[in-house]
């Protein structure tokens, strides 16, 4: 693989695209931060997906939105089996969320900066390289900014692409670029389901109803069962009750109460176990109390591999060291896994930079070395694609 890099790396146009980036720092941070301050929950990608549906405009690209809202954009033509390049629009933040900028020396902070201001902004600033460049490719190259890869969103934008590719038949290489930094090469997607349990009772009151199914109880008392007795630490498996909702006063019992809970695993035979006893769970604390209780999936994320021995992975890797950096491979639960899961290449990246505090208020992102993560990603679509 190194036979094939080294000649796209020392190639003059790719490192005239290299230098470009490196001197275009200051205006990649201007639209990190122009795209990030845009409210994009799930569900609420338009704006977001508008402003960087011009933004493709201006370096000369046709996007289109497709029926789902994705931004999809061809480098020069929708030709079968092309490299596609995604990064996801939305964030995990609901509209309500203030976005207010912070500095601390370099350090941006601002929910949504990294995860995925810094990959839409790479995915940018790469295709206007490439473009100022003048560089060609031999297959196809595509680009897309999707919706739906957090939370509730539950892959949706990849879920439709893959359902109905505008290119010509399924076969691809994709790259989702997903978060800063540049070591992890994510080849594996974890598995995940996610489930809104609702448990209700009649209600009443405090003292003169004393007694009765407390929905609130019954569903400490299956959290309980599931993570003291059924829900075994197996590797690579993972669970986690991340809402807790009921009741309307300290002196009324609840007539309902709801929780969310997350369940991820590496294997499917892994996760169906986590899914049958938390199910358990929930009937025994129910069948004890007899409050009802009502199981909705919120979401499934399939799991899947795209092996190291497989081109993409290999070229990634390289890629990764022509820049100093000693490759991770990783396992995640990114956009890559819905290509993973039909057995098409898929890896996810960096953006290069760092960050922290990912999917809270005080996310940040430095963009120092950005351009690394930048000129790696253009050395992966390259060596892809072939210059031609």
């Amino acid at each position: 693989m190194r036979d094939l890099v080294e000649p796209v790396t020392t190639d003059a146009r790719m490192q005239q695209a290299f230098r470009f980036i490196s001197e275009s720092e200051t205006q990649i941070e201007a639209d990190q931060i122009r795209l990030t301050s845009i409210p994009a929950p799930p569900f609420g990608e338009t704006e977001r997906a508008g402003v960087f549906s011009e933004e493709l405009r201006k370096i000369e690209l046709s996007p289109v939105t497709d029926a789902i809202g994705n931004v999809i954009a061809s480098y020069e033509s929708f030709g079968p089996n092309p490299v596609v390049v995604g990064a996801h629009l939305d964030t995990v933040f609901p509209r309500s969320i203030a976005l207010e900028l912070r500095r601390k020396g370099r350090i941006l902070f601002l929910p949504g900066i990294s995860d995925n201001g810094s990959g839409l902004v790479a995915l940018l600033w790469s295709l206007r390289a490439a473009k100022r460049a003048g560089l060609r490719f031999r297959r196809p190259v595509i680009a897309v900014a999707n919706v739906g890869e957090e939370g509730e969103g539950n892959l949706r934008g990849i879920r439709h692409l893959f359902n109905a590719p505008p290119w010509e038949g399924r076969e691809c290489e994709f790259i989702a670029i997903d978060g800063g930094g540049l070591q992890r090469v994510t080849h594996q997607g974890l598995g995940s389901r996610r489930f809104r349990i609702r448990m209700s009772g009649p209600g009443g009151h405090s003292w003169a109803d004393f007694g009765r199914a407390n929905p609130v109880h019954t569903m400490a008392t299956a959290i309980h069962f599931f993570t003291a007795n059924g829900a075994v630490r197996r590797p690579g498996t993972s669970f986690n009750v991340g809402v807790i909702r009921g009741g309307i006063s300290v002196n009324a019992i609840p007539a309902e109460a709801l929780m969310e809970v997350d369940l991820r695993s590496t294997t499917l035979a892994n996760l169906d176990d986590l899914d049958t006893q938390l199910r358990r769970a929930l009937n025994e604390a129910m069948t004890a109390s007899g409050v009802e209780c009502k199981v909705e999936v919120m979401g499934e994320r399939p799991s899947g591999v795209t092996p190291p021995a497989s081109r993409l992975v290999r070229a990634a890797l390289e890629a990764t060291r022509r820049f100093g950096v000693e490759p991770q491979l990783d396992v995640g639960s990114t956009d890559a896994n819905i290509p993973m899961s039909l057995g098409i290449p898929a890896v996810a990246i960096g953006a290069g930079g760092s960050s922290g505090n990912v999917h809270t208020r005080e996310e940040w992102f430095d963009p120092s070395h950005r351009d690394l993560g930048l000129h790696r990603l253009l050395t992966l679509i390259a060596t892809l694609a072939g210059l031609a």
